[in-house]
């Protein structure tokens, strides 16, 4: 059997931290580490998105994008044009609904689908970071 008096001294020994005169300095130097770590960091990141967007910026205009663009604006307002021409000549309501009922366009159903995908970027998101 072992004495209590010696085990209750071991505990406190080992329980009680011994106090270094320069605790305070080596809290400060390992602060500087760390946030001097993270300033790093946040310059990494930034240059790294500075050089996508260069990059993205060179493959768009390369790819002739911007000309593609203004190409498909043409066929969509003229497809649009096209659809306002059938509308006007179909006689009274469509399934209940006037047509001048109606006070938005399609451009209102492309924005709830973006909105849709949006919400589901974000669920997912949410849902790996709880895994």
């Amino acid at each position: 059997m072992s004495d209590a008096s010696f085990e209750a001294r071991l505990q406190r020994l080992f329980s009680d931290h011994p106090h270094y005169p320069d605790a305070p300095l080596f809290a400060v130097e390992v602060e500087n580490r760390l946030s001097r770590g993270w300033a790093l960091r946040r310059v990494l990141i930034s240059a790294a998105g500075v050089a996508g967007g260069l990059i993205a910026v060179a493959q768009i205009t390369g790819a002739g994008l911007i000309g593609r663009i203004g190409a498909a604006s043409q066929v969509a307002q003229e497809a649009a044009s096209a659809l306002h021409t059938a509308a006007a000549r179909i006689p009274g309501p469509i399934g209940g609904v006037g047509q001048l009922a109606l006070p938005f366009g399609g451009e209102v159903f492309w924005l709830v689908a973006g909105l849709a995908v949006l919400a589901g970027a974000l669920l997912a998101g949410r849902s790996i970071q709880q895994i």
